[in-house]
């Protein structure tokens, strides 16, 4: 039997043992990862006695040949394994959370990883003796983390799940970093090995090194996925076709950025994975992203057994003649790496915590953060690459790859199994007396609605059985039992679970509306990832966290600021008419979302929550909701002609979803033919395809409108608009913002289209609106502005400056005359009020 043979008999028999753990995994609660290790130790363990005691088994036998023959190159290790489980772990990830917890990921991503080098490096070289690069090395190959098990319990005890976030770009961005790690101290080791090999001989070399490979990673990783991503959206419905480009791209970003440009290859993969995150779910219909992903989860799943197999094979052989060295290695790594990591996490996050970079955390999650510091699949591919490096020292490559595996070992035997005690001393594992209370609510309305059911059928079957009509009204309505006084529930915390609830709802609406094709492909990513940021808010702090959100969504984000500013200093419109397209496309949406969960806030938590707190949740919806359609109303105002476009293109967009459910219909009724079915569903891919994007808002056509609603340019004739909207220009000012202030340069005066600002005069205020305008007096005295002026929302202005409005008075003496008259009323007001107060 060729080797070929024995190979494939070994990798079938380890794909059907690790598949009959998984369930077993589920059974006892434990990480996948701990019984991968313990069935790789067994059948090492079994191998090497089938084989060295001559026993033949048959087939069975063969595969443990093969399993003794499969042996993979350090030249193919890293290349072969590696982008599997960089892509899938930053394929998972979303994108749009992972900015908003950046400061922290960052920190535990590169800070927790160079702490962890220096801390495992030096007491590693203290307790042993080795030397102090090969123990820096070490420090660099386990200071990767698997985040597996520690989102496993957040999911489990409902944390929030900004933190399964946390831990996942934590555990995708060190693996970076410790590869870049990984590669410099390999290099200075081989350096001293080849004088020939060439190594930056400075800290500012090395720095500059570091800082190209990892800049031309982001570069490269970025360029080749948005070329995927304009492949993919074009390959049609073939999901084979779109999971082999992206396939292509995890390999190739590698294998390009390693071999021929000479830059990270891991960083490069992993802008290429997070690229695809940001824009796949927006470039590619529901059910192709999610069989993508599960393709991607497959060949991560098996990777990952593969090489947790193979390594732990690999320990079982060497695990009886290993010394006292590696025990203490292995006992040094340990105490070090989790020191390092609970200095992290316990000192230097709560810094970040003061200084509002990062929301706090909960302690009892740090010390999970802290204890589920696993390592897993990378760090033994490192571990692997550096014990096939034969450009080190035997002993060295020995000592590194023994000492890793031992301790990712360690951590899946001890931390891994003790990870629920651990969670049962913090008290994650019991339900709270706000849970228990809902637990025993649900179960009595379940048990008073099975009762129902059960007696309804009764009496329908003995009417039928004596020839009567059932009467519906015949039922009585059961009681709910008495909730214990201990588990009784304040206004204040029904309030809070139904937000969660109705969080939630909104959440799967949003998803439901984008499956439906009523809402766009980018703005489901937007709107979900704010209502994930809602419910972690309302879990925290209830109804003012709620609050709090609703401020933090009307400000204006930083990049509605910087489109803005373009706009006013540069004249460019393109970032901000997306900026404003995509505020009336969320505030439609968001319209119809709330609608639906007023009526489920009646239909599914009146009963669950009691009536007091369902009007509660009613009043928060029902001020939501007016201030939406109040923002709605405005931008209508300002934009009319863009309003009734985005009305026309949802309407569409439902009448297409519509015809394709009655053709589906049609088509199983066996009414319509396959080849039918096939040019009317093209028709509706024709209409789909020219409403895919959204109707273009053009400021300078919506300007004239503007114009016209000013009562001043009221007389005005189309010439006389045409000609003045070139000499004026839109203006968009934020809630808060000071348009003019007071002691400036009168440069210019403010036509007010839509929205309300106030003056704020020494003794009073005065507050403008739609129609009115502002500055004005100085420009006629030409004197320093006397007030301030800030807009109370989002108002939109139309700005005539200096030069122009000299230009517009010589040619319309009306218009002069109507803003000197303004003025004099204006004054002779200001110094009445002035008198009064």
């Amino acid at each position: 039997m060729t080797d070929t043979f024995y190979a494939l008999l070994a990798i079938s028999m380890v794909l059907v043992v690790v598949s009959l753990l998984v369930p077993v995994a589920e059974r006892f609660r434990l990480p996948h990862t701990v019984l991968l290790a313990i069935a790789g130790m067994g059948m090492g363990f079994l191998g090497s006695w089938l084989i060295n005691s001559g026993v033949r088994l048959g087939a069975l036998g063969d595969a443990f040949v093969g399993l003794d023959k499969l042996e993979v190159g350090a030249d193919m290790f890293l290349p072969l394994f590696l982008p599997p489980l960089l892509f899938t772990a930053g394929l998972n990830i979303e994108v749009r959370r992972l900015m908003d917890e950046v400061h922290a990921v960052l920190l535990l991503a590169i800070v927790a990883v160079v702490v962890c080098i220096a801390s495992v490096g030096f007491v590693v070289h203290w307790a042993t003796g080795m030397d102090l690069i090969v123990c820096l090395l070490l420090g660099a190959v386990v200071s990767t983390t698997d985040p597996a098990a520690v989102i496993g319990i957040f999911r489990d005890v409902g944390a929030p799940k900004r933190l399964s976030i946390l831990a996942e770009g934590e555990s995708l961005l060190n693996d970076a970093v410790a590869i870049a790690a990984f590669g410099l101290f390999i290099g200075i080791l081989v350096s001293r090995v080849d004088p020939s090999a060439a190594m930056p001989g400075s800290p500012s070399g090395v720095v500059i090194v570091f800082l190209r490979e990892f800049v031309g990673g982001l570069v490269l990783g970025f360029v080749l996925a948005r070329a995927a991503m304009f492949m993919l959206p074009r390959l049609g419905e073939s999901d084979a076709a779109i999971a082999s480009i992206t396939v292509a791209l995890s390999y190739v970003s590698f294998v390009v950025a390693d071999r021929y440009l000479h830059v990270s290859g891991v960083v490069s993969t992993v802008m290429a994975a997070l690229t695809v995150a940001a824009y796949g779910p927006t470039h590619l219909h529901p059910h192709q992203w999610a069989s993508l992903k599960r393709l991607w989860e497959q060949l991560e799943f098996w990777a990952s057994c593969l090489i947790f197999v193979l390594a732990s094979m690999l320990a079982a052989n060497v695990l009886l003649q290993i010394t006292w060295l590696y025990f203490l290695a292995v006992a040094a790594v340990a105490i070090a790496a989790f020191t390092a990591r609970g200095v992290v996490v316990f000192g230097m996050l709560p810094v970040l915590e003061k200084v509002k970079l990062v929301k706090p955390v909960d302690n009892r999650y740090k010390a999970i953060l802290v204890w589920g510091g696993l390592r897993g699949a990378v760090t033994i591919v490192l571990a692997m690459v550096a014990a096939g490096n034969d450009k080190l020292p035997e002993h060295t490559r020995e000592f590194i790859a023994l000492s890793a595996t031992l301790f990712v070992l360690f951590t899946l035997f001890v931390n891994a199994t003790t990870l629920g005690l651990f969670m049962h001393a913090l008290g994650l594992d019991k339900l709270s007396r706000l849970e228990l209370a809902l637990r025993d609510r649900v179960l009595a309305l379940s048990k008073i609605n099975v009762d129902r059911h059960l007696a309804q059928i009764i009496r329908r079957r003995n009417a039928r059985i004596e020839g009567l009509a059932a009467d519906p009204t015949s039922a009585g309505e059961a009681e709910i039992e008495a909730v214990p006084a201990e588990l009784a529930l304040d206004l204040e915390e029904r309030v809070k679970v139904g937000l969660v609830t109705l969080c939630s709802r909104e959440r799967e609406l949003y998803l439901e509306q984008f499956e439906q094709q009523i809402l766009s492909r980018r703005m489901v990513a937007v709107l979900t990832a704010s209502a994930d940021r809602l419910i972690d808010n309302v879990r925290d702090k209830g109804v003012a966290g709620y609050e709090e959100w609703l401020v933090d969504i009307s400000r204006p984000e930083l990049g509605f600021r910087l489109a803005l500013w373009l706009h006013r200093r540069l004249g460019l419109e393109r970032m901000l008419t997306e900026r404003l397209a995509d505020r009336f496309e969320t505030l439609m949406v968001t319209q119809s979302v709330l609608t639906e969960l007023a009526a489920f806030n009646i239909s599914s938590v009146a009963d669950l929550l009691g009536s007091d707190a369902e009007a509660a949740l009613a009043a928060v919806i029902e001020n939501r909701q007016e201030a939406v359609e109040s923002a709605f109303k405005a931008l209508s105002l300002q934009y009319p002609g863009y309003a009734e476009s985005i009305e026309t293109r949802q309407l569409e967009r439902a009448a297409i979803r519509f015809e394709s459910m009655e053709y589906n219909r049609r088509l199983r009724e066996g009414i319509i033919s396959r080849e039918v079915y096939n040019d009317l569903r093209g028709q509706l891919a024709e209409r789909r395809s020219a409403i895919s994007q959204r109707p273009p808002l053009d400021l300078g056509l919506e300007l004239a409108k503007m114009i016209e609603r000013v009562p001043l340019f009221a007389s005005l004739d189309r010439p006389a608009v045409v000609e003045l909207s070139k000499r004026l220009r839109a203006v968009v000012a934020l809630p808060g913002e000071k348009i003019i202030s007071v002691g400036g340069q009168p440069d210019s005066m403010y036509f007010i289209a839509a929205g309300d600002v106030t003056v704020m005069l020494p003794n009073f205020q005065v507050t403008l609106k739609e129609g009115d305008f502002v500055g004005e007096m100085g420009l006629i005295s030409d004197s320093p502005r006397s007030a301030d002026v800030v807009s109370d929302g989002y108002s939109h202005l139309l700005a005539l400056y200096r030069k122009d409005f000299r230009a517009l008075l010589d040619k319309r003496p009306a218009v002069r005359s109507e803003i000197e008259a303004m003025a004099a009323r204006r004054i002779a007001e200001n110094e009445g009020k002035a008198a009064a107060s």
